[in-house]
């Protein structure tokens, strides 16, 4: 294991821990909250009728900072390592387990009374439909495996035209050539043969005729 795979491992465990330490906090603060009637006060200018518990006000802010700090550590690392990414989860289990602490107060009612509290019944209706419904896409086969086992993203930049048909070049259209290219002792004649057509319909002189037959035979 390389240098930068075993930080990813690290991180990601501290950031697993993290979380959890921090939906702990927010579990156990909301728990000595409901025990004293689910309100209470600390602080400030006015008479308080209730005050939280000791504690109860720091834990609450500190663990939802902290989890939402740990799940990032958490989620980052895991993103580049094979393995289970969890990172959804982390709504199922609060959820469920505020959830979990509406139903038993709401049924179990901390004064001691015999009724039930439908608020907090309500309530904890609410948020275990908030926190289960996200699991019913652990049905589906591939997102199952993404989360609890998705490969290495590659390291390997991808090309985006590494798929795409290269066009084939246009050939060339050649110029005609003649399968037989005329010789010196074919042009020469030929080329005579028209100054002297040219010659006798008059379009030529006949100084420009001997000037024209003497540039050929030089040519030729």
């Amino acid at each position: 294991m390389d240098t930068t795979t075993l930080r990813r491992v690290v991180l990601m465990f501290v950031g697993l821990v993290i979380v959890t330490t921090g939906l702990t906090l927010v579990f156990l603060s909301m728990r000595a909250v409901m025990d004293i009637g689910g309100a209470c006060a600390s602080g400030g200018p006015y008479v308080i009728a209730q005050e939280c518990p000791e504690g109860a006000a720091a834990m609450l802010p500190l663990g939802i900072i902290g989890g939402l700090i740990g799940l990032w550590i958490y989620a980052v690392s895991a993103s580049k390592l094979p393995g289970p990414r969890l990172t959804l989860l982390a709504w199922s289990a609060l959820f469920l387990s505020l959830g979990w602490n509406f139903w038993e107060y709401g049924l179990n009612p901390p004064d001691g009374s015999d009724g039930l509290v439908w608020g907090w019944i309500i309530c904890g209706v609410v948020f275990v439909a908030m926190g289960g419904f996200p699991l019913l896409g652990l049905f589906n086969r591939d997102i199952a495996r993404q989360m609890f086992w998705a490969d290495a993203p590659s390291e390997t930049p991808v090309d985006p035209y590494r798929d795409a048909a290269v066009p084939l070049r246009a050939a060339r259209p050649q110029p005609p050539t003649s399968e037989t290219p005329p010789t010196t002792d074919d042009s020469v004649p030929a080329a005579l043969e028209r100054l002297a057509e040219l010659h006798r319909s008059g379009a030529l002189t006949d100084e420009e005729f001997r000037a024209a037959k003497q540039r050929v035979l030089e040519d030729g």
